[in-house]
């Protein structure tokens, strides 16, 4: 019987993930720049990333928060182990959602609306689609 408690106990856990992560994003997607960043498709965002790492005006410990953020995604030992199925890949959908809201917060928002308006307007190699 204590499986059943397991499962139960796990079910929940995936119940309160989602929400939460789903409440992250819309609370995100509400707000400026937030919501300008959200709307930008895959590639675009790659993009966002590598010209904040490049700009001199976005500081070094924000720098530093896509590196760990790798870093955390690549290694092994997680909150909640891989191997749990759905709450396993949550916590790192919460962990990246997280990760977006404090490099947003800690940039200027000048600089943020600029490297996404840069974002955008990069150029797309001829012959490739734009899509995610």
């Amino acid at each position: 019987m204590p499986w059943l408690y397991w499962a139960i106990l796990i079910a929940a856990l995936v119940v309160v993930f989602s929400l939460i992560s789903l409440l992250l994003a819309r609370w995100l997607s509400k707000r400026e720049p937030y919501s300008s960043f959200m709307h930008l498709r895959t590639r675009r965002k790659v993009t966002f990333f590598r010209l904040g790492l490049s700009d001199k005006r976005v500081p070094l410990y924000v720098k530093a928060i896509p590196v760990v953020l790798v870093l955390y995604l690549a290694n092994p030992i997680d909150i909640i182990p891989d191997f749990i199925p759905v709450l396993g890949y949550l916590d790192d959908v919460a962990i990246v959602l997280l990760a977006l809201a404090l490099m947003m917060k800690l940039t200027p928002r000048v600089v943020v609306l600029e490297l996404i308006q840069q974002s955008q307007a990069a150029d797309v190699p001829e012959g490739s689609k734009d899509d995610d």
